[in-house]
């Protein structure tokens, strides 16, 4: 598998790395971790660092230069205490304000705390961890990069567990989702609730006037209504529920723009974190379609284009087609002005400096193209949306053919656990032939099914269908052939002259 357009990070001697940047400290970085109520001795012992960028930093032959520029440096250590990645946290507005090394996912922030207590805090990130760190708490933490996964809850075995994540619908609604992950795993979980008008732990611990006190209250809170009610209702989701709704009655949707308005309307606003598959025929034009959406999305938020069939170039050609107004082959085939290529291209910049493609072949496991997401994520600092381009070749993974319906549910099955554990939208496309039913496993996990089909008759007109909707009504979208005709290849529909 090809990462394409992005270079790995060097494997480098993170010890060494560490100490370099513990030497670069300087007067602002610990202004500002004072200013998040971090006292220098706490920095000190979780060996925290700085990257002023002024200065390159070169080891074992590989160059870092200036990744962590103006940023606090932080170690993520394993349970052993070991190293393996390192956050940094920018301490102006430049975005993202958090960056990974190597963006490692199965490890949580100060996780040597689990191998010395039963009692643990599960919090919203490393500020939360190190405030409650501090006041002798012990705390573990989900960098802001990262998502609570199923490889954390594993970590908490047996543990006693208060999650405290953000004061906000999104921080209780994953309160709520990382309790159920740890069903399995924790002794005893409870999920604290914050003061209102405090948006987390560290807000908690530099305003408020006894925070310690406070915080132990709300901790013998949760305790004391577990145990009234073993069984939490559905009371805790109450006040987010309403939060969310008063969001979209203010016409502030969570969904995702698609770049086809139609589209979004039907989908409530866009792509939320749920599966989409994409139907049509072989060559009906869903690959030009996503292509489309990817790059619309991509303007704004993190993309991730993986893909079976088709290389990074001739992904990229298509792009260019659709923004110059021609037929992809004359892209391909080398048949237009080089001048309008570049043109086009410095338009494509904007799009690809939020677009990773994973070139992927039949033997790449979903495994490694999940891990590749995750670092991802980790370097842009926002879990990305996720284009599986085709869902069959995932499918066709090893074993017999007569097994490949059951093998394509397990990989559609695996795309919904993507959506939820890794909290983003997956669109994977399906070839399915006019008449044909979507297979039943991957309708049953699909929260919606779209099909597109191609033109019937001379009206040009192409029609993306919304068979499935779990969240609204079916849907019937025509899309412009002739207004829009670099939007498919010209090879893969027929031209007016063959409707007539």
């Amino acid at each position: 598998m090809e990462l394409a357009n992005r270079s790995i990070k060097p494997t480098i001697d993170l010890e060494a790395l560490v100490g370099y940047h513990q030497k670069q400290m300087r007067e602002e970085a610990f202004a500002y971790l004072q200013s998040r109520g971090i006292k220098e001795e706490t920095a000190d012992k979780f060996r925290i660092g700085f990257q002023s960028g002024r200065i390159g930093f070169y080891i074992s032959e590989s160059v870092l230069g200036d990744y962590f520029e103006n940023r606090i440096v932080i170690p993520v250590s394993d349970a052993s205490g070991k190293v393996v990645d390192m956050i940094g946290r920018a301490i102006d507005y430049r975005e993202p304000k958090y960056k990974a090394l190597y963006g490692v996912d199965n490890v949580l922030f100060n996780a040597p705390v689990l191998t010395d207590s039963d009692d643990c805090v599960v919090c919203n990130g490393i500020f939360d961890t190190l405030i409650l760190d501090q006041q002798g708490l012990p705390a573990v933490g989900v960098p802001d990069i990262q998502p609570f996964t199923s490889a954390h809850a594993e970590q908490c075995k047996d543990k006693r567990i208060f999650i405290c994540m953000g004061n906000d619908e999104f921080g209780r609604r994953e309160s709520v989702r990382i309790e159920k992950m740890l069903e399995d795993y924790a002794k005893e979980t409870f999920i604290l609730a914050l003061p209102e008008n405090v948006r987390d732990i560290n807000d908690l611990f530099m305003n408020a006037k006894d925070p310690l006190n406070t915080f132990m209250a709300i901790v013998r809170q949760a305790m004391e209504q577990s145990m009234h009610s073993p069984i939490a209702s559905d009371l805790r989701n109450a006040t987010a529920f309403a939060e969310e709704y008063m969001k979209r009655y203010r016409g502030k949707v969570s969904g995702l723009a698609t770049g086809l308005n139609r589209l979004d309307e039907a989908l409530l606003g866009g792509f939320s974190n749920s599966l989409y598959v994409l139907t049509g025929p072989v060559s009906g034009g869903k690959t030009m379609l996503m292509k489309q959406m990817a790059d619309a999305i991509a303007l704004q938020w993190p993309v991730v284009y993986a893909t079976w069939e088709m290389s990074s170039f001739e992904l990229w050609a298509r792009s260019i087609a659709r923004i110059l107004g021609q037929a992809p082959r004359l892209v391909l085939g080398g048949k237009v002005d080089p001048n309008l290529v570049n043109e086009a291209n410095k338009q494509y910049a904007q799009i690809g400096r939020l677009l990773w493609t994973l070139e992927c072949g039949m033997d790449t496991p979903l495994a490694h193209v999940a891990n590749s997401i995750r670092k991802i994520a980790a370097s842009a600092g926002s879990v990305p949306v996720v284009f599986i381009d085709h869902l069959q070749h995932v499918a066709m993974q090893g074993g017999p053919l007569e097994d490949f319906a059951e093998r394509l549910t397990a990989a559609a099955y695996t795309m919904k656990l993507w959506s939820r554990e890794l909290n983003c939208p997956v669109i994977a496309a399906l070839p399915v032939m006019p008449g044909e039913a979507v297979p039943d496993g991957v309708e049953a996990y699909a929260d919606v099914v779209m099909r597109l089909e191609s033109p019937s008759d001379d009206t040009g007109q192409v029609r993306l269908r919304i068979v499935k909707n779990r969240n609204g009504p079916h849907a019937d979208i025509d899309l412009d052939w002739q207004k829009e005709k670099a939007l498919f290849s010209d090879s893969d529909l027929p031209s007016n002259n063959d409707h007539k």
